[in-house]
């Protein structure tokens, strides 16, 4: 037994290895499927309910607010009592919450149930990152952070066709029986794969004090704020992107609901290029600044770009579609390396900082999704005009940062 008695993994995977990083990204994979397998549902929930758009897509905001502000918890609880009883438990609730979504009679009831979920989902990708910060240093782990992300770009490759296979086949409740499927089986996997990786003598004493002063403490470290603004920038587009996206290319361009999940698949293809391409110039010797510099010029060349695509009607989707691809693939360059400086200057709160990273991008995120369909629907302009400024937001950030490196060095 382990000193949280909790029993050790009876396969352990060796730390840095393939299957390591594999299993971590799974891990963080639980809320890009959670997300983005109910996409090709949203219009669905919207007739079936008889609700507006804006209120189908509140599934969605609450899923992410919730696990935003769950994270603030399970970040400071993994640092407390160690990675894995916060990975177990929080796998453990997952897999029961996704349960009641598939049972959920009306909207309200399944935005009550999606909140739950998002809050038993916070464990896993706090907990992920958490660990590749205790056995890494901070240009290995956004190297190894691009790997995850590479792989992880995989799920919103797949997730929205199997969410509308499922849709077509078997209805909506599908979708959330399958989460819970998941849940069950990542539970299974990382209780027989996963060591601790935070020993008990470098964990904080948990008090309300020490929650409130871990994240003092992160938010007051120089070298922490730039990188975690941009990261928030990137995702709050990004999430604008899939939260309206249904619409604009379903309602908007007249896509078939099926052929969904190709267009979204290929803007994770993007992504997924986007963080091959950022490892292999990280291990080629690039900084992870500069890599900040290079993805945040791609988001903002996306974003101008889409801003005149969608305006020159003689394009079509291709107008929409295309300068995307650029700002996703800007992403996967980013947000790796966005991550690992904002966790390195402060190695012994790694589960803390794991956690005010991702709060702090998932209700950016929740906030540009919620309010991009709200006043945009169904039209692209509304949503080009939040990825360019977004865009805009990230490279300035970005440029800062590079300035204020050069001036400490």
């Amino acid at each position: 037994m382990t000193s949280c008695g909790i029993a050790a993994p009876q396969y352990p995977a060796t730390i840095g290895s393939r299957r390591w990083i594999v299993t971590l990204a799974a891990l963080t994979a639980a809320v890009a499927l959670s997300v983005d397998m109910s996409l090709p549902a949203q219009p669905t929930l919207a007739r079936t309910f008889g609700v507006s758009s804006s209120t189908a897509q509140l599934q969605l905001s609450v899923f992410l607010f919730a696990y935003a502000c769950a994270q603030l918890v399970a970040g400071y609880a993994a640092d407390a009592f160690g990675r894995r009883r916060v990975l177990l438990g929080g796998l453990v609730l997952f897999t029961l919450a996704g349960v009641a979504c598939a049972l959920a009679p009306s909207i309200e009831l399944l935005i009550a149930c999606r909140g739950l979920q998002g809050i038993c989902a916070a464990g896993a990708p706090v907990v992920a990152r958490a660990m590749v910060r205790d056995t890494q240093p901070a240009a290995q782990a956004a190297r190894m952070l691009s790997t995850m992300l590479a792989a992880l770009a995989v799920a919103p490759m797949v997730a929205p066709v199997i969410g509308g296979g499922l849709l077509d086949l078997f209805g909506w409740r599908a979708i959330f029986t399958t989460l819970a499927a998941f849940g069950a089986t990542m539970l299974a996997i990382s209780y027989a794969t996963l060591g601790e990786t935070l020993p008990p003598e470098r964990r904080q004493p948990p008090s309300p004090a020490g929650l409130v002063r871990g994240y003092l403490t992160f938010f007051r470290a120089p070298g922490t704020r730039l990188p975690l603004l941009i990261g928030c920038a990137s995702f709050a587009g990004q999430f604008a992107y899939i939260s309206d996206s249904p619409f604009v290319l379903i309602d908007g361009y007249g896509v078939a609901a099926e052929h969904f999940g190709f267009y979204f698949g290929s803007v994770a293809i993007a992504l997924m290029l986007g963080s091959l391409l950022g490892g292999r110039m990280l291990r080629a010797g690039r900084s992870p600044g500069a890599m900040l510099v290079i993805g945040s010029t791609l988001l903002l060349a996306g974003g101008v770009l889409v801003v005149i695509g969608t305006r020159a009607t003689a394009l079509g989707i291709a107008g929409f579609h295309v300068p995307m691809l650029v700002y996703f693939f800007g992403i996967g360059i980013t947000s790796p390396s966005s991550t690992a400086l904002a966790m390195e200057p402060v190695p012994q709160l790694a589960g803390t900082a794991s956690a005010a990273i991702g709060f702090s991008s998932m209700t950016a995120g929740a906030i540009a999704g919620y309010e991009t369909t709200k006043l945009g629907g169904s039209s692209p302009h509304t949503l080009a005009t939040v990825i360019v400024a977004m865009g805009v937001v990230a490279s300035l950030l970005a440029i800062a940062a590079a300035s204020l490196r050069r001036r400490r060095r």
